[in-house]
């Protein structure tokens, strides 16, 4: 159902705070190992700031660093599923590398917070992380990241296909007993190659073949630090403005706000709200608008609860000439039938801001003046159950109907095979996709962690597309981790890929690409608690698969590397 824009009416008030805030960001907030959440919002009011070695490609902080004669705890990472987590998974001339971080955790206690990863491999591979912090005073943290990470050559005529990705990262954490502050200003600089045709042979390496993306970001927000608080919040804020040596260019700037009040024992008030503005910039000019505010109720006791209010939507497109508002229910119910089991079941709806940022990262060899539009999800149903016994296992399994208009795909242009476009489809007929998702982690003791993951997904009423471009149908995961003797560990890693097609623009026919398998293998020796040396193995098998059509992916390749905390 759509009205006049009243959202935005609605969802001023809550953007002014937001639109004040300086440097601040968010507190880390990580759910409680071995059980599952029913809360939308999980802020984390331990009284001390954690200073864990934040060591990886995506800057994440390490969830636990621990000692591992106390045993080896697993990180349940259940979290309510989103249209995002429909996106094509990020992509460099690998199809997935080897995990990061294990080779930070010690036999010996935690590590230092100041950590210097280096690596080098096949491939020209080449590999800086660095972490370096310091507390100017007992509440206060502050730190920076480095990272290098580049491959020389690549699977097509070597130098012609390589990849170098570098970052540098400034952060803030300040601890106050009414607040918790976090801000940030990174920049990050990805280059690739073009390196995906027939007659790629016949192009000369320069500038034609290469794209490079210049990113700069801010991010900063406050959140509630009272244990016993009648209302906890989190209020966040960013600005990110990226551009390419093709001179396409945006920037985005996104607020928002969660609250949760307390009423009873039994009964919770929630407002959520959120604000994003952009401007694309290629061929032409584009600004673009969203508004969103979301209230809704929250009962539970010990053994149901149940989550429902609206979703109020208001976007704008200046060249679609588009100011609609839409309204979307927001239900979800869980019944605990067991102490073991959770069965829930919920409807809603939402829409989705696409930004250049957030497709290149999906897929970088992008041609010039991409066409962006929300992807509204203009009904969901799902259900499922899911479980643990607070010890070693938890699992979700989850099936989720939804309708899609404007959903994108991605198609190689007619004009050159090596770039891609976004394709929309979804108008008076909607899309519907069927989705099946699971996760089952399991942990025999301190020595054995598992983690099974399965997507599946199945798509219909796609108008003049042929096949799902772009989109897997089904996408499988089973990490592991093994320890030996409390010093070492191994990684072995499988992922497999199903359902891929490619689009020949010049023969107008789909193109199906071969499944893949990927399998990885990461060996980690802890010498000392300030020292570590790892080997890491990427598709074992040494298939050069494409993940999008034409872009052949790395053979066998490793990394081997050390690991120095201080």
């Amino acid at each position: 159902m759509r009205f006049s824009g009243s959202a935005k009416k609605l969802y001023i008030g809550s953007s002014i705070v937001l639109c004040l805030l300086p440097l601040l960001t968010v507190a880390q907030q990580n759910k409680k190992e071995g059980s599952i959440q029913n809360e939308d919002i999980v802020i984390d009011k331990e009284r001390k700031i954690e200073l864990q070695p934040q060591v990886s490609r995506s800057f994440d902080a390490l969830n636990e660093i621990e000692n591992q004669k106390k045993g080896r705890k697993m990180k349940y990472d259940f979290v309510e599923r989103r249209w995002e987590g429909l996106n094509l998974p990020t992509l460099t001339n690998t199809i997935l590398s080897p995990r990061d971080g294990d080779e930070l955790t010690s036999a010996y206690g935690s590590k230092f917070q100041n950590v210097v990863k280096v690596g080098v491999g096949n491939y020209g591979h080449t590999l800086l992380n660095a972490h370096f912090g310091f507390n100017p005073s007992e509440n206060q943290f502050r730190g920076i990241y480095v990272s290098h990470d580049a491959n020389r050559k690549g699977p097509n005529l070597s130098t012609n296909s390589a990849r170098n990705d570098n970052e540098i990262k400034l952060y803030s954490k300040t601890f106050t007993n009414n607040y918790l502050l976090n801000g940030s200003i990174d920049y990050k600089r990805s280059s690739a190659s073009f390196y995906g045709r027939k007659d790629f042979v016949n192009i000369p390496n320069d500038d034609f073949l290469n794209i490079n993306y210049d990113k700069f970001n801010y991010n900063g927000s406050i959140s509630n630090a009272k244990k016993d608080a009648k209302i906890d919040y989190i209020a966040k804020s960013g600005l990110t403005f990226i551009t390419s040596n093709k001179l396409d260019k945006e920037w985005v700037w996104e607020s928002k706000i969660q609250t949760v009040m307390k009423l009873n024992e039994n009964l919770f008030a929630y407002f959520n709200g959120d604000m994003t503005l952009s401007e694309y910039t290629s061929l032409g000019n584009n600004r673009r608008q969203l508004y969103r505010v979301k209230p809704s109720f929250l009962f539970k006791n010990n053994r149901v609860s149940v989550h429902a209010g609206i979703n109020v939507v208001n976007e704008k497109d200046r060249i679609e000439g588009e100011n609609q508002t839409s309204l979307f229910p927001v239900v979800k119910v869980d019944f605990k039938p067991t102490d073991f089991l959770h069965i829930f079941a919920g409807l809603g709806g939402d829409t989705y801001f696409n930004t250049y940022d957030a497709t290149i990262r999906q897929n970088p060899w992008l041609a010039r003046n991409i066409q962006l539009k929300n992807t509204q999800q203009t009904a969901n149903i799902f259900g499922g159950f899911k479980g643990t016994n607070e010890r070693n296992i938890d699992f979700e399994v989850k099936v989720d109907y939804s309708e899609f208009s404007n959903l994108n795909f991605f198609t190689n242009t007619l004009a050159d095979s090596s770039k891609f476009e976004l394709i929309y489809t979804g108008g008076q007929k909607k899309v519907q996709v069927l989705n099946v998702s699971g996760q089952f982690n399991y942990q025999i003791n301190e020595r054995f962690l598992s983690v099974f993951k399965f997507d599946y997904n199945s798509y219909s009423n796609l108008g003049e597309l042929e096949k799902p471009f772009g989109r897997p149908m089904l996408n499988v995961s089973f990490t592991n981790s093994i320890t030996f003797k409390d010093k070492i560990i191994i990684s072995p890693d499988v992922y497999y890929m199903n359902g891929l097609y490619g689009w020949n623009a010049k023969e107008r026919k789909s193109i199906k690409l071969d499944d893949i398998l990927d399998l990885n293998l990461k060996v980690n020796y802890l010498v000392t608690k300030k020292f570590n040396a790892y080997v890491s193995t990427n598709n074992l098998l040494g298939k050069n698969y494409q993940r999008y059509l034409n872009y052949q992916t790395l053979g066998l390749n490793y990394t081997v590397g050390l690991a120095y905390s201080f």
